[in-house]
């Protein structure tokens, strides 16, 4: 059973070529891209919705710090895939009601369900790459995940100030959702990656509040926290930066 465990995963190794970097590059990028792409159409959207615009940046990144506690569990002892499955379907869901939206409240609420979903991609993206590669070449492969990554606070941008010139900020969700349905097809490309042997046993047998609360005391254990506290402030500016960057150039 093991032999056969191992040659499956080993198959699985093999099959990460050009494609996978892709797919694996698209999920990284999805949060940027849903935070960056409507920047230029803010005040816009501040006009029509009669609102703080600057309030769906706030509801996104709180949905996505609480999505991030959930999430993990899940694909320790379901897999990577199933997560990623369902992760896709709430953004493109949440990109939808974004899109239809007629005041800051609904906005907002969408957001924050956006976020639950594209908290997945980035997650389980690196899951996946620690999943199959050793630490050397994980880091290795991360390091080129992080470069196409930030591509997408650049193009993000770019492909939205030249989309409220010719249409509403609307379309800018309605390209999201199309971006979220593109990528869970794709998803019928990306193999399992958590092989049987790395999905701890006990696991499977512990509820889900249980393992919240696992995720939880490893979180606060004194190895793991300062790390944890200082990537976490450092993702804060990158998400946070181009907002800022965006107001200031716009007075």
């Amino acid at each position: 059973m093991l032999n056969q465990q191992a040659r499956t995963h080993s198959t699985t190794v093999k099959k990460t070529g050009l494609s996978f970097l892709l797919i694996l590059s698209a999920l990284m990028a999805v949060t940027s891209l849903s935070t960056d792409i409507y920047l230029p159409a803010m005040p816009v959207m501040a006009k029509d919705l009669q609102g703080e615009a600057e309030l769906t940046i706030t509801g996104f990144l709180i949905g996505f710090c609480i999505a991030q506690l959930i999430w993990g569990p899940i694909s320790d002892r379901y897999g990577r895939r199933l997560p990623l499955f369902i992760g896709l379907g709430l953004f493109i869901v949440g990109s939808v009601g974004c899109a239809l939206s007629t005041d800051i409240v609904q906005i907002v609420f969408w957001r924050v369900f956006q976020a639950l979903g594209a908290c997945t991609g980035p997650m389980l993206a690196r899951a996946m790459i620690r999943d199959l590669f050793s630490r050397t070449r994980a880091a290795q492969m991360l390091s080129t995940l992080m470069i196409i990554m930030a591509i997408a606070p650049i193009a993000g941008p770019l492909i939205g100030g030249q989309m409220i010139k010719v249409t509403s900020w609307h379309a800018i969700f309605w390209l999201l959702a199309i971006i979220g349905a593109l990528m869970l097809m794709s998803l019928f490309w990306l193999p399992e990656t958590l092989p049987a042997e790395k999905t701890l046993t006990s696991l499977r047998n512990q509820s889900f509040s249980q393992l919240l609360c696992l995720a939880h005391q490893r979180q606060i254990h004194a190895v793991y926290f300062v790390p944890d506290v200082l990537l976490r402030r450092c993702l804060c500016v990158y998400h946070g930066f181009p907002v800022c960057v965006h107001h200031v150039l716009r007075r």
